[in-house]
């Protein structure tokens, strides 16, 4: 998916909890106004850091061949007190994209919708 009001809704709606029907609905109201640009802008992004890690979620970026970024998510299990990431071919093959907002973003979503 392509960084953009889109993926900021989808983001938003994860981070937030709320329903998909409600992300259609901004999205036919061009309430995008409300969305934070999480997938384009750092200090946007940075938000959904802090905010992801409240969730148990630490969201982390690496750079990659040809000016492009890997996202990573892992989630804190109790149980064994540590960060793990979710699930395997996840770490294997993490989002990547061309800007670390777009990346961490794509990370964030993917976590959010992989049954932990």
């Amino acid at each position: 998916m392509q960084a953009g009001r889109e993926l900021d809704a989808l983001v938003a709606g994860a981070l937030k909890g709320w329903e998909p029907a409600f992300i259609e609905h901004l999205k036919e109201n061009d309430g995008w106004i409300l969305i934070p640009h999480y997938s384009t802008d750092w200090r946007r992004m940075g938000e959904l850091v802090d905010e992801a890690k409240k969730q148990g979620i630490l969201l982390e970026y690496e750079h990659f061949t040809e000016g492009r970024y890997l996202g990573r998510a892992w989630k804190y299990h109790e149980d064994s007190e540590d960060w793990v990431s979710i699930p395997r071919d996840f770490a294997i093959k993490p989002p990547i994209a061309s800007s670390v907002p777009h990346a961490v973003s794509l990370a964030f979503l993917q976590m959010k919708n992989t049954a932990i």
